[in-house]
């Protein structure tokens, strides 16, 4: 049985992880069955270590957040705030930034957000005026942003560091123009100021990692030193050892990012062995610098990088020590064994956290990493020489920048490549399927396996798969795939979530989906289905109004998606969710508007029309359901309205304003107390779509479903028919749902 233990290195960094979590979390449950578990095999050597981690792991966790709790963000209250910061970045009012306090009391940066247009360089200490916006990270970790609306600069006073970080972010713009946010996230890994629609093709390609400081960039610097050095004739051990410094000095530099830790931490560790001339199983190596970094960083447990780039590792050697003995030492197997391994190991992560796997990464890494091995350095070597020469800068990142440019045409191709990337819920079953399939690969890649063998295995796993797919059945196509107006109603449980595509591909979405008991239906349901779409960015967030069922899931999709416009009734009410909503709103420099009768917009020919609230109303402000946004689309014959919650007052308030539709979003998820005999004779719809979950209000009412069953309407509710699509060449209509589809003639 000793032969299924791990070895010691990969037990004790599991444990120590383990025990960390625990101690984070405060979640003492596991610690307690772990020791007793440690306790009853007292005489096993390996039993005791794992014990002995996991209780210095809890240790060092709860110390850990003790400190976090006494930190800057932590402390700082929500809302309107003064005082004294510190900037520990450059560039201004194009994204994130970090910042000290150095008054406040307390420990620990945090993130700050200039205002639009301005140029802060990394060294200023000024007094501002802004709003804390207090966020928890995962894990529980105390965060937020800081946004400003007021800085008044009182000193320049930046560090050694900080002189480095402005004069690389100004050499950058001067050198690189338009590519300048590009390479500021290939050399300091900051990706707040590049455009979304380009991190969004690196993400679809699978080349995400090439913007991130991730193990690719500190191999890449320790092997130019290691190179270098051995060019300049250095022993090789040396010149390890010079590689290893130099990857270290430059994580330090970037401030200990996880990935980037665990990738200098391992060049030290392999120079060190290599001096010593001593031999160590790879998994062995991976573990004990992730252990390494746990130790240092403890809250890099958390960090979702950290864990791809260890997956990514992982799968890549495993991978490669099978293409090695198989088919041999060459170039080719162990470079698409590696992608192929780093894929399937990263995986099962991406689809839970991200909802998306990108398969097209397998491919496109064999031509962009070589690419980006030339890129990066001619990038670094251009930024470096710009003191010294300005026209060998210039021709540097005239080179560089060519290089730059094919990356991206690498990523847009990729991204737009059919299958390349496969978009799927956002939640913790999304991985099953994916650690099935590396459970597949390992059994097929066994160490005793031989090529036919492995042969064999494949050809069943091929063949089980097909049986898979053939009992999932046929994906039908999807209506957005002609230039037509679709209305996509969203099964989001109790609560509302549309998007709408426009003729011309623009999107814009109604309502988000609740959030709540640990779900969010915008993370898990809405901002899937728009990257399944292809969707690259929304033209319009429509919030018909603050509860947690129509609001839940928008911060989700602001996070997601670059948002040209927010639109909601500006009802002040006192949840925290409207408050984080309006934050993230304001973080993110998304134009907000408060929406008011008579407001319209035309999107390829698509016409958005407020009708309601109106402030000049007597009861406005009364009931926030009351106050819904209420909007009308049009696109030739075809109209469809959205009527959020509003019931039979707001209803009432309306009579003779709306005039007749083709659809109609049923207010209030078919309440009693909306969708009045009046209000239905007005609209006449021919279609009515009730967004409805499991609930406890007796939604949709018997009231309300006869009263629509009286009018003529033909019903369309998402907890019996799933999401429901309407589709519109502005002459015909098309329902789509569990029961087929239905073709209507509109007047």
């Amino acid at each position: 049985m000793r032969g299924v233990i791990p070895a010691p290195g990969v037990l004790t960094a599991v444990a120590y992880g383990a025990g960390l979590a625990t101690g984070l979390l405060h979640f003492w449950a596991p610690a307690c069955v772990l020791a007793a578990v440690a306790v009853l095999m007292a005489r096993d050597s390996r039993a005791r270590l794992a014990a002995g981690a996991v209780a210095a792991g809890a240790l060092t966790g709860f110390a850990a957040a003790a400190r976090s709790d006494r930190s800057c963000a932590a402390l700082l209250p929500a809302g309107r705030i003064e005082l004294d910061v510190h900037a520990a970045d450059a560039g201004g009012g194009r994204g994130l930034v970090r910042a000290r306090l150095p008054r406040a009391g307390c420990a620990g940066p945090i993130d700050v957000r200039w205002p639009r247009g301005a140029r802060v360089s990394a060294g200023t200490e000024g007094r501002v005026i802004g709003r804390w916006l207090p966020r928890e990270a995962t894990g529980g970790r105390p965060g937020g942003i800081l946004v400003v609306s007021r800085l008044d600069t009182l000193a320049i006073h930046p560090s050694l560091s900080e002189r480095l970080r402005n004069s690389i972010v100004w050499r950058a713009e001067r050198l690189y123009g338009s590519r300048a946010p590009l390479v500021e996230a290939l050399v300091l890994g900051t990706r707040g100021t590049l455009d979304p629609d380009m991190r969004d093709a690196f993400a679809h390609a699978g080349l995400v990692h090439l913007l991130s400081i991730s193990g690719f960039h500190v191999g890449l610097l320790s092997a130019w030193v290691v190179l270098a050095a051995r060019l300049a004739g250095a022993r090789r051990s040396r010149a390890l050892a010079f590689g290893a410094c130099a990857g270290i000095a430059y994580v330090a530099f970037l401030g200990w990012p996880a990935p980037g830790a665990r990738a200098a931490s391992l060049a030290a560790v392999l120079a060190l062995l290599y001096r010593r001339q001593r031999r160590v199983s790879a998994n062995a190596l991976l573990a004990q610098t992730c252990l390494l970094v746990l130790v240092v960083a403890p809250w890099s447990v958390f960090d979702l990088g950290g864990w791809l780039s260890a997956a990514a590792l992982w799968g890549a050697t495993t991978a490669t020590r099978w293409t090695d003995r198989t088919f041999g030492e060459g170039f080719l197997p162990r470079t698409l064994g590696s992608s192929v391994g780093a894929t399937l190991a990263t995986a099962p992560i991406t689809a839970a956290t991200f909802g998306a796997v990108a398969l097209a990464g397998i491919g496109l890494n064999l031509v962009a990493i070589p690419l980006a091995a030339i890129a990066v350095p001619g990038v670094g070597a251009s930024l470096l020489v710009a003191s010294v020469s300005d026209g060998l800068a210039s021709r540097l990142a005239a080179g560089s920048g060519l290089a730059l440019n094919l990356l991206e045409l690498i990523a847009d191709a990729g991204a737009r490549f059919p299958g390349g990337h496969l978009i799927v819920a956002a939640e913790p079953r999304a991985a099953l399927p994916w650690l099935a399939l590396v459970g597949a690969a390992l059994w097929m890649t066994g160490r005793r396996n031989t090529r036919a063998e492995a042969g064999t295995r494949l050809l069943v796993g091929l063949t089980l798969a097909a049986w898979a797919s053939l009992g999932l059945g046929i994906r039908r196509p999807s209506a957005d795939a002609t230039h037509r107006l679709t209305l996509h109603f969203l099964n989001v449980g109790q609560g509302d979530g549309a998007a709408i595509r426009t003729p011309g591909g623009r999107w814009v979405v109604i309502d988000a989906g609740p959030r709540g008991g640990g779900s969010d239906a915008g993370r898990r349901i809405v901002a899937p289905f728009l990257a399944r779409q292809g969707a690259r960015r929304i033209a319009a967030l429509v919030i018909s109004h603050a509860h947690l069922d129509h609001l839940g899931g928008a911060d989700a999709l602001l996070a997601r998606f670059a948002t040209d416009l927010v639109l909601e009734p500006a009802d002040v009410v006192a949840d925290p969710a409207y408050t984080t909503f309006l934050g993230t709103v304001a973080a993110g420099n998304v134009a907000w508007r408060a929406a008011r009768p008579g407001m319209e917009f035309v999107l390829d020919s698509v016409r958005f029309r407020v009708l309601h609230p109106d402030t000049t109303w007597s009861e406005w402000g009364a009931d926030v359901n009351e106050g819904s946004v209420v909007l009308r689309v049009d696109y030739g014959s075809f109209s469809a309205l959205f009527a959020g919650d509003a019931g039979l007052r707001a209803e009432a308030r309306l009579a003779g304003r709306v005039g007749t539709v083709d659809v109609l979003k049923v207010g209030h998820h078919g309440s009693r107390g909306s969708s009045s005999e009046r209000w239905l004779r007005e609209l006449a719809p021919r279609v009515a779509v009730i967004s409805v979950g499991r609930n406890r209000y007796g939604h949709p009412a018997p009231e309300a479903l006869g009263r629509l069953a009286e009018s003529g309407a033909d019903i369309w509710r998402t907890d019996r028919e799933g999401s429901v699509t309407i589709a519109s060449d502005g002459a015909t209509m098309s329902v789509r749902g569990r029961r087929g589809t239905v073709t209507y003639r509109v007047d």
